[in-house]
């Protein structure tokens, strides 16, 4: 039995380690200097999603691309991790991380300049789905690689909480820099760019991390053992609670701008541009994630901020009060959303009953996260249209969060009894 305020986190190597537990080399300044390539490797992975949508309007017009293939060349990285995640994370099980993360960049950087060199769809279309696979290869790895660089365990829930924070990063700075780059480079020279930074992340990693790390799910199953997909039941419960958090923030920024410009009348840029702040503001509410899991913040009641994403969402699409009041409810779904994503990432450790199985519980979140992300946007939008109004964006939110909610809060207290406290415990 531990005393009141010791804890324990499953890391990379396959051991628990105390609180008082050190990085590596014995310095906090130190590990956070490896943290650093693995959270820009994330980071490099959401700006190869969002560096096509800013460049939309110039690929059409000079490859003469139908909407249906820019839509087919904007989501397709999303889609094969949707299909592929679990099996990757399988695949890539007997490898060291490192070696995997620097693989997956370097695999991103090349199919990168081959899609700024495409002379039409069929050579751009096959550069992103091959660019997708190294996407799905680094946001398995790198959380992984994460959690095996030692140190406290509040420290690696610090750490996972703003890993978790990688995506609204790197689709606001895809978004900005590829608008801004390729209306004075050209959109070739925007992917070029990306791609160089893609490439100068890889080295970074591969010169700081050479010593963090002996394998992406551990030397083999420690602590306790289950049998056969038992030991997947509270990995995938957890899947699937991201999966509905995921669907619901893409739904909103899929929807947001149309109903900006349709029901308040804001111009179509405008209402672009303020989706996009907003979706960066919602960035603050990770690093609160992190900032409240370090302080000794009990994991299972952050997941609670997801019930704030339908409550944001029915004020953001009421249709009164204006711009103004739209925003506002549209920042409480991007911080609220920011909150439950950071904690899912800082839970991984605490849903698994050995450390091997670390790599296929963060393959099922890909995947399923993924899933979802596809799925929300679609199913909410035949929401609208049945029930002829947009307050049926926030109806579904509801359906779909409270689920997520109760999903993930069970994976992480596992269920009920003694074996759900001790979860708990070791989550503060």
């Amino acid at each position: 039995m531990r005393r009141e305020g010791e804890s324990t986190a499953i890391q990379g190597d396959g051991v628990q380690h105390s609180d008082n537990a050190e990085p590596l080399d014995g310095s906090g300044r130190a590990y956070w200097r490896k943290f650093t390539p693995i959270y820009l490797s994330g980071v490099m992975a959401a700006i190869g999603i969002g560096k096509i949508a800013p460049i939309s309007v110039a690929l059409r017009s000079d490859l003469r691309l139908s909407l249906g293939q820019i839509g087919l060349v904007a989501s397709s990285v999303t889609s094969v991790a949707a299909v592929l995640g679990l099996l990757v994370s399988f695949l890539l099980r007997p490898l060291k991380p490192r070696r995997v993360l620097v693989c997956g960049l370097l695999g991103m950087a090349v199919c990168g300049v081959l899609g700024a060199r495409s002379q039409g769809f069929p050579m751009l279309i096959a550069a992103r789905l091959a660019e997708s696979l190294g996407y799905v290869v680094v946001v398995i790895a790198a959380p992984v690689l994460l959690m095996g660089l030692g140190g406290s365990a509040r420290r690696t829930t610090t750490a996972l909480a703003v890993w978790g924070t990688f995506m609204p990063v790197g689709l606001a700075l895809g978004s900005f820099a590829g608008g801004a780059l390729s209306s004075w480079y050209g959109w070739r020279a925007w992917l070029t760019i990306a791609a160089g930074a893609t490439l100068a992340v890889a080295v970074a990693g591969a010169v700081l991390l050479r010593d963090a790390g002996s394998g992406v799910a551990g030397p083999g199953p420690e602590g306790r053992t289950g049998g056969g997909l038992r030991r997947l039941l509270r990995p995938t419960a957890l899947a699937l609670g991201f999966a509905t958090i995921s669907g619901a923030i893409v739904s909103f920024v899929a929807m947001f701008p149309t109903y900006l410009h349709e029901r308040l009348g804001l111009p179509v840029a405008q209402a672009g541009t303020l989706t996009g702040a907003v979706s960066f503001v919602g960035v603050a509410g990770g690093f609160a994630s992190g900032w409240l899991l370090r302080r000794g913040a009990n994991i299972a009641t952050v997941f609670f901020a997801g019930l704030l994403m339908p409550l944001g969402a029915f004020v953001a699409f009421a249709g009164v009060g204006g711009v103004g009041t739209a925003a506002v409810g549209a920042a409480v779904i991007a911080v609220s959303n920011e909150l439950v994503v950071a904690a899912v990432f800082a839970a991984l450790p605490l849903v698994v009953e050995a450390a091997s199985d670390i790599g296929t519980a963060n393959g099922l979140v890909a995947q399923l996260g993924s899933a979802g992300s596809l799925a929300g946007p679609p199913l909410v939008g035949l929401a609208v249209g049945v029930a002829g109004g947009w307050w049926a964006v926030g109806a579904v939110l509801l359906v779909g969060c409270a689920s997520g909610v109760g999903l993930i809060r069970y994976a992480v207290r596992g269920g009920s009894g003694e074996d759900g406290n001790h979860e708990e415990q070791q989550a503060n």
